[in-house]
């Protein structure tokens, strides 16, 4: 039958429990996306399970494609109802993704990442919500078909079962060997135990549980870097979890920061993102974001970077007072990283005027001890003008800031008690004649 896809519920229709639950994820493209959208799919409807039954571990079962077989994901999570499985409207357009319940949305979300890669895609399910409840079936085609019937064979257990059938041009995307690539990328701080192809390949502590020697070690080995120290983040935010590695060199200008963007596990973006704010270019922050769309309306992104951003501060300045050698280390490498954002934002502001050294002719001095000095500090972003003075005025001991980075020259211009240093000021100054 020609779909009868594009109906959504009406607003009054029940929800069943747990259904309102799905995280904010952006939209899905490349060759992993039909992995990661099942897997996030697959987590919603054993969270919405463990709402009934809070003692369900839950489980989610992947099968690569072989042969001419599909790719198949299987959970064990609540399960969807005859009326329910009619009402799903995933088609390849985005623009017949009506606002239907969040927990079917996931689904349909998920169904849609599979016609990227498959033009024939099936959903088997089972409600654990009704005793005794049967198994429907539900096939979609690229062109927009669906048909929705019971099923043949039934599911010998409550869950939902995604068939996803490879075209010839990407099956590559789902054989053995990259299917568990891709889960393992994706999946690898699910909370729940997924298995690919029989073997178990998550389910233990997630990286924000873990030691800190422990924390190192998954930096090391996930992301290749070598942590100078890992730095828990408490946001204040309910279902939000972070943290920062710090590495042992520095950052160099347009430096792109290795940050992973989790959704209660599911990896899905890395990279800058507005969950860490801009300035942390010197740190690799790694975010579990657990929102409820429903629950949280007003925090959104830009607030929870807010929050990242002040408990990464207040985590350096603790790290100062307890541990003063590797904070200075901290500064030591990534001094010219803070300083490049200081004057985007205020609290970094604060951090860096009283910890991060500026070169002068009398030595490395913060910008809080130079605002000590009676009178305007001079400082000079031109390198011929530096070189002409930095040997008499350090002879001469007169005070004079090395601005020559532009980030410097520029954090200074905008704060008072500084002056840029002309040339014609050389002879004031009494360093040329």
């Amino acid at each position: 039958m020609r779909s009868p896809v594009a109906g959504p519920p009406a607003d009054n229709t029940p929800h069943p429990p747990g259904s309102n639950r799905v995280p904010r994820l952006p939209g899905a493209t490349g060759s992993r996306a039909h992995v990661r959208e099942l897997l996030a799919s697959a987590l919603v409807g054993i969270e919405a399970r463990r709402r009934v039954d809070p003692q369900h571990a839950g489980r989610v079962r992947v099968t690569s494609a072989r042969g001419g077989g599909p790719l198949v994901v299987r959970d064990d999570g609540v399960g969807f109802t005859a009326q329910e499985v009619r009402w799903i409207s995933a088609t390849p357009d985005q623009l017949h993704h009506g606002p239907v319940r969040e927990g079917m949305r996931r689904y349909e979300t998920a169904l849609m990442a599979c016609f990227a890669v498959a033009d024939v895609v099936e959903l088997w399910t089972r409600s654990a919500l009704l005793p005794g409840a049967p198994t429907m079936r539900w096939v979609g085609v690229a062109d927009g078909t669906v048909r929705v019937t019971l099923a043949d064979e039934p599911l010998d257990t409550p869950g939902t079962e995604i068939r996803l059938h490879p075209r010839a041009a990407t099956r590559s995307w789902c054989t053995p060997e990259t299917t568990l690539e891709h889960v393992l990328d994706s999946a690898d701080q699910l909370p729940v135990a997924v298995e690919v192809d029989g073997v178990e390949v998550s389910g233990g502590t997630t990286v924000w549980e873990r030691s800190r020697e422990e924390q190192t070690e998954w930096f090391r080995q996930r992301l290749g870097i070598d942590p100078l120290v890992v730095l828990p983040l408490e946001t204040s935010v309910g279902r939000v979890r972070a943290v920062a590695a710090v590495p042992a060199y520095r950052t160099m200008p347009g430096h792109r920061s290795a940050h992973r963007h989790y959704a209660d596990g599911v990896l899905l973006a890395e990279g800058p993102s507005d969950l860490v704010p801009a300035w942390a270019t010197f740190c690799h922050v790694v975010v579990d974001d657990g929102r409820d769309i429903l629950t949280d309306p007003a925090l959104d992104d830009a607030a929870v970077g807010e929050r990242i951003g002040r408990a990464l501060l207040a985590r350096l300045i603790l790290l100062g007072a307890e541990r003063p050698d590797l904070f200075g280390e901290i500064v030591a490498l990534h001094g010219p990283a803070l300083l490049r954002h200081a004057a985007d934002d205020r609290d970094l502001l604060d951090l860096v005027r009283s910890t991060v050294p500026l070169p002068t002719t009398l030595g490395d001095r913060t910008i809080d001890r130079l605002g000590e000095d009676l009178g305007v500090v001079p400082f000079t972003d031109d390198p011929c003008i530096w070189a002409a003075l930095r040997d008499r005025a350090t002879r001469d001991e007169v005070l004079v800031v090395n601005a020559t980075d532009p980030h410097v020259a520029a954090l200074l211009a905008g704060l008072d008690g500084f002056a840029r240093l002309r040339s014609t000021d050389l002879v004031a100054l009494g360093i040329a004649s």
